[in-house]
């Protein structure tokens, strides 16, 4: 499987705290970890929002999103509820 994080993963990434970004790692590999084996951590709660994208909950407030198709995956929101909800309504008006 190939891991691609995109340019606005990595800048969102950044503005947060080193303890924050730690956890943002772990929960990274804990996504691949579940990709590869299809077993995911309680916690993690992996939930479909659509055909080909999914987010993963880093804590009761961040989750990562990610798009997957065949054997690439791509980190491409980091954020609350909301920040994810606005990176997918701004992914579908530049797909239109």
């Amino acid at each position: 499987m190939k891991y691609i994080v995109l340019r606005s993963f990595v800048k969102k990434f950044d503005s947060y705290s080193k303890q924050e970004q730690e956890l943002i790692t772990s929960t990274i590999e804990k996504i691949k970890e579940y990709l590869e084996t299809n077993q995911a951590p309680y916690g993690l709660r992996i939930k479909r929002l659509s055909k080909r994208i999914y987010e993963g909950r880093i804590n009761i407030h961040l989750r990562i999103a990610y798009f997957r198709e065949k054997d690439i995956v791509k980190f491409f929101c980091l954020g609350n509820h909301d920040d994810i909800g606005f990176c997918l309504k701004t992914l579908k008006q530049r797909l239109k």
